[in-house]
């Protein structure tokens, strides 16, 4: 009865690997489209204001504008996503990636982050939303 129970304890643990570390293989996606749209919003507060705070450091009357970049994707099986970012300071990382190429990314659990080099040669990852797959809208 001990070697059952130890069997089944063993391959519940190697499912539960298995199943982490097919989340973490990298896919190959390829750009098949971009562009740029830019959008006003009101400026986001700094994450050490409260809704108390109604001093000018915190709140703003003036909208201020936003750069959302949005591409059309490719996965290796043929499956095309629309992904999306908001650029919201001179720090982000948030690009436009050149249209045709491949880029190494990762499905994560608040969409799909994606690696790729800057324009200084630096490596970086983006985070970018899944707005559409197949034309649908993303749940």
């Amino acid at each position: 009865m001990h070697c059952a129970r130890l069997f089944f304890v063993v391959t519940l643990l190697l499912a539960a690997m298995a199943s982490a570390w097919a989340q973490d293989l990298p896919i190959q996606i390829k750009v098949l489209s971009g562009e740029s749209h830019q959008f006003e919003g009101p400026l986001l507060n700094p994450p050490n204001c409260n809704w108390k705070d109604i001093n000018a450091y915190c709140t703003s009357s003036s909208p201020i504008t936003y750069v959302e970049n949005t591409m059309v994707v490719q996965e290796p099986g043929g499956k095309s996503l629309e992904i999306a970012c908001t650029v919201l300071n001179q720090w982000s990382n948030c690009a436009n990636l050149p249209v045709n190429q491949t880029f190494q990314a990762q499905m994560g659990k608040h969409g799909l982050e994606i690696r790729y080099l800057d324009q200084h040669g630096k490596m970086r990852k983006q985070l970018y939303e899944i707005l559409r797959e197949h034309g649908k809208e993303a749940s």
